[in-house]
C-alpha cells in the first residue's frame, strides 16, 4: 500500500442523507443489498459501452462481467465485487464524497417521519450510502478500467470523514467491503443473502453469485425476450421497480413485438404516480434503455420518445441497431427515428384504450400527470388532435370532475360555434369570474383552464374538431364595415357613446390604465368586467416570464343596473372632482385585476382599503 493518503470531509447534505439512512431504515435494512448490487451493474453496463467504444488500452479486457457476493462470519465482513468501469483517485473522492444530483438537499429536507424512504433512496443518487445502515466501516478497493490506472482504497466510518489512498489492486473493478454492526450478522448468510437479490435483483443483466458457486442466483434472462404469458404480473412489477426506482404498482405496461419496418421489442411502463422532479426545467433523467442484440448501448436514449413523454420507463431492443452505434449516430438513426414514431403512436393509443375501458382510473393518473399531455399538445403539432382526446377540462358545469373536450362540444347549443373558455388562476376564482354572467344567462357552458400549463397550451391550440377555441375575456374585434353609409353610421354611434359625460370621466379619471370605458348589458351581478384585447393566453404567459411585466391596458364594461355603478353615476353628476369618486373607481378597476392575478401594486390598494374603512368608520 502506498504511503499516500489524504483525509476528506464529507459534503453536508452526505452527512444528513447518513443520519436519514441509518436512523430511519432499521427495519428495512436489506434495501442495502438492492443499493449496491445496482451500483455494480451500473458500472458493468458503463463498462460494455467502453468496450464499445474503445478498442485499445483496455485493463483485463477479457475478465467476465459479473458480480460476486461473499461474506465472512469469522471476520465479521460482507463484500459485493464487480468488474466494472472501477474508479480512480479523483472519482472516488467525488462520487462517494458529494452528491452530484441538484435538488437533493432541499428534497431531504422536505422528507418528514410519514416518507417511504426506502423507496425513495436511490432516486438521487445516494445508494451507496445504505451501506452505513448495516456497516460500521465500509472499504472501498477500485481499480479504473485503463491499463496505466493505479488502484485506490477508500475508507470511512460514516460519522462526517472518509480517507482515500492508492492501493496495489491488480484487477478491475470494484470491491465494496462492510463490516457489519453486531445487530447485522443476519445477513452473513447465504439463504438470507440469496433472497434478497431474488427479491430485488433476479432480472440484472449479469450473473450475481455467492461465495464460490458457478451457478448464479439471479435469471439474467431479458424479461422483454420471454413470451408475454410466461412472466408473471410480479416480475413484470419488479422488473419495472429496477428501471423506475418507483415501489408503487405501475398504472399500465406495454409490449412490443415490431417486426417492419424495423426488427425492435419494447417493454414499456407508465407510472401510477409522478416523481416530484419530472416537471423541473433542470430535469434530464429520463429516457429508455436501448439494447441491441440484448446489449445495452445507452442508458438514458432520450431519443426514443418525445420529452412530454419523459415519464415513461421501459427497455427497447433492436437487432437493426450496429453495437458500436455512438450518441452522435443516434440522434440522426433513420431506424431510431422509426422506433420512435412506432413507440409513441402506441402509447398514445394504450391511454386512448384506458379512457374507455376504465375512466375513473384513468382521471386518478390524469390528476398527476395532464401537465406531460398538454406540454406534448403544444409541442406535438402532428398528435396535437390524439392528444387532445386524451385531456380532461373543468368546466362551469361540471362541477370539478373534469369532462372530455368531445363531451363538452356534444353538449353545445346548436347556435354555439366555438369552444368557449376562460384562463385564470384557479378554479375558485373562474368561478366566480364576471364573465361567467352572460352565458349563465344563455345556460351556456365554459371551459375553466385554471393551470398555468394551460397558459402555454392555449397560446398553440386554436380548435378541437375542426371547431375554434374562444376566450370569454377578450373583447370582440370590430367587424368590418361594407360600405361608407355603415361607416359613417357606426362613427355617429361612437361619438353618441363618448359624449355620455360619466363614461368620459371615468376614462379621465383611470387614465392609461383602462383602454375604454363603456356600458354592458351583460352582466347581472358584479358592477364590472375587463376585456382584453388579442391573445389572452399570450399575455398572461408575458406575465409569468418576465418578473417586471407590466399588464396591458384593458375595456372596462360597467353593469348599469349594479348599485355600485349607479352611486357612482350619482356621486360624478353631484361632483364629479370628487375624490371619493376618484378612489372608487381605482378600487374598482384593482379589485377586478386583483381577482384575474394582474394587479401590478397591491401594497397602494391595501392602503385605499384601509383609507376607505377610516372614512365609513368616522
Amino acid at each position: 500500500m502506498s504511503e499516500e493518503s489524504k483525509t476528506y470531509d464529507f459534503q453536508a447534505e452526505i452527512q444528513k442523507v447518513l443520519d436519514i439512512l441509518i436512523n430511519r431504515l432499521y427495519k428495512n435494512r436489506e434495501i442495502f443489498l438492492r443499493e449496491l448490487i445496482s451500483n455494480a451493474a451500473d458500472a458493468l453496463h458503463r463498462f460494455r459501452i467502453v468496450q464499445l467504444e474503445q478498442k485499445e488500452g483496455i485493463l483485463d479486457p477479457d475478465q467476465e462481467l459479473a458480480i460476486q457476493v461473499s461474506f465472512d462470519e469469522d471476520g465479521n465482513t460482507l463484500t459485493i465485487t464487480d468488474s466494472g468501469v472501477g474508479m480512480t483517485y479523483e472519482e472516488a473522492v467525488q462520487n462517494l464524497g458529494t452528491i452530484a444530483q441538484s435538488g437533493t438537499l432541499e428534497f431531504l429536507e422536505e422528507l418528514d417521519d410519514t416518507s417511504d424512504v426506502a423507496n425513495l433512496i436511490g432516486q438521487f443518487g445516494v445508494g451507496f450510502y445504505s451501506a452505513f445502515i448495516v456497516a460500521t466501516d465500509v472499504t472501498v478497493r477500485s481499480r479504473s478500467f485503463t491499463t496505466e490506472s493505479k488502484g485506490i482504497e477508500w475508507r470511512s466510518k460514516g460519522t462526517g470523514k472518509f480517507t482515500v489512498t492508492h492501493y496495489d489492486k491488480p484487477t478491475r473493478g470494484t470491491d465494496i467491503i462492510l463490516t457489519m454492526k453486531d445487530d447485522a450478522k443476519e445477513f452473513l448468510n447465504k439463504y438470507k443473502l440469496e433472497t434478497i437479490i431474488k427479491k430485488y435483483s433476479d432480472f440484472v443483466g449479469f450473473p450475481i453469485r455467492i461465495g464460490d458457486e458457478e451457478k448464479p442466483v439471479n435469471r439474467q434472462t431479458p424479461i422483454w425476450h420471454q413470451p408475454e404469458d410466461e412472466v408473471k404480473d410480479e416480475e413484470y412489477n419488479e422488473f419495472y421497480r429496477q428501471v423506475s426506482m418507483d415501489f408503487t404498482e405501475p398504472f399500465h405496461r406495454i409490449r412490443m413485438n415490431v417486426d417492419a419496418p424495423i426488427q425492435f421489442k419494447a417493454l414499456l411502463f407508465i407510472p401510477s404516480r409522478r416523481d416530484r422532479s419530472m416537471t423541473s426545467v433542470q430535469f434530464q433523467d429520463y429516457g429508455l434503455k436501448l439494447y441491441s442484440k440484448k446489449i445495452l448501448i445507452q442508458e438514458k436514449a432520450k431519443d426514443l420518445l418525445p420529452e412530454y413523454l419523459r415519464f415513461v420507463f421501459g427497455v427497447v431492443d433492436s437487432e437493426d441497431l450496429p453495437l458500436n452505434v455512438s450518441r452522435e449516430v443516434i440522434q440522426v438513426d433513420r431506424n431510431i427515428q422509426r422506433i420512435s414514431k412506432s413507440i409513441t403512436k402506441k402509447i398514445i393509443e394504450e391511454l386512448g384504450k384506458f379512457t374507455k375501458e376504465d375512466e375513473e382510473k384513468y382521471l386518478e393518473w390524469y390528476e398527476q400527470f395532464s401537465v406531460f399531455l398538454k406540454e406534448g399538445i403544444a409541442n406535438d403539432q402532428k398528435r396535437r388532435e390524439k392528444l387532445l382526446e386524451l385531456i380532461r377540462v373543468k368546466t362551469s358545469k361540471s362541477e370539478d370532475k373534469p369532462i372530455t373536450l368531445t363531451k363538452y362540444v356534444e353538449g353545445m347549443p346548436d347556435e354555439q360555434e366555438e369552444l368557449l373558455y376562460l384562463l385564470g388562476e384557479n378554479l375558485r376564482s373562474l368561478k366566480q369570474s364576471p364573465h361567467l354572467e352572460h352565458y349563465k344567462k344563455l345556460d351556456q357552458e365554459i371551459i375553466l383552464f385554471d393551470e398555468p400549463i394551460d397558459t402555454f397550451l392555449m397560446m398553440h391550440v386554436t380548435t378541437f374538431n375542426e371547431k375554434p377555441f374562444k376566450a370569454i375575456d377578450q373583447a370582440e374585434p370590430e367587424p368590418p364595415t361594407e360600405s361608407e353609409d355603415e361607416k359613417d353610421e357606426d362613427e355617429d354611434k361612437e361619438e353618441e357613446k363618448e359624449k355620455d359625460p360619466f363614461l368620459v370621466g371615468i376614462k379621465e379619471i383611470l387614465g392609461n390604465r383602462v383602454i375604454d370605458v363603456r356600458f354592458t348589458d351583460a352582466l347581472t351581478d358584479s358592477p364590472c368586467r375587463l376585456l382584453g384585447q388579442g391573445a389572452a393566453a399570450y399575455s398572461r404567459m408575458m406575465r409569468y416570464m418576465t418578473e417586471d411585466y407590466i399588464p396591458q391596458a384593458k375595456i372596462m364594461e360597467l353593469n348599469t343596473t349594479h348599485p355600485i355603478v349607479v352611486g357612482l353615476k350619482k356621486l360624478f353628476e353631484n361632483d364629479p372632482e370628487s375624490s371619493l369618486l376618484r378612489e372608487c373607481c381605482f378600487q374598482l378597476l384593482e379589485s377586478q385585476e386583483l381577482a384575474e392575478g394582474n394587479l401590478k401594486d397591491v401594497n397602494a390598494m391595501i392602503a385605499r382599503t384601509t383609507d376607505f374603512m377610516k372614512q365609513l368608520l368616522e
